[in-house]
């Protein structure tokens, strides 16, 4: 079965207008929106949603650093150095006591920005939301 460009981009279109709407891109917007920041650094936000402790990490360029360990159901806020968030980034979660983890995809985030980190109860739905913060 082929596809016209067009069906493709109404539906890539559709998709995106759907995802912009879920409850976590709503949630992320209005923890980004009540961030401050500041122009040399970038904050990661990290909601925990599974019923564990998960402990967070950044990994950039070949390198894995632990920021910090983030209860069940609870949120942190971890301020990292521009520097070390330059270039694409990925950050990845593990549960206490669990042999499995989740990794987000690479994703850019330029000075200044907020990104958070939802991590959901399967982890496998788990999605990172970049923006800027309100002015």
């Amino acid at each position: 079965m082929s596809y016209s460009p067009r069906l493709l981009l109404l539906t890539l279109c559709a998709a995106s207008a759907a995802c912009a709407t879920t409850p976590a891109s709503r949630a992320s917007r209005a923890m980004i929106a009540h961030e401050t920041s500041r122009p040399d650094s970038v904050v990661v936000r990290v909601v925990n949603h599974v019923d564990r402790p998960v402990t967070v990490y950044r990994m950039h360029a070949g390198t894995r650093a632990a920021l910090g360990q983030v209860q069940a159901g609870d949120v942190a806020r971890f301020p990292l150095a521009a520097a070390d968030a330059a270039g694409k980034l990925t950050l990845a979660a593990s549960p206490a006591g669990s042999r499995t983890a989740v990794e987000s995809a690479p994703f850019r985030v330029e000075r200044g920005q907020v990104a958070v980190f939802m991590i959901t109860p399967e982890l496998s739905g788990s999605q990172v939301f970049v923006d800027w913060p309100a002015r």
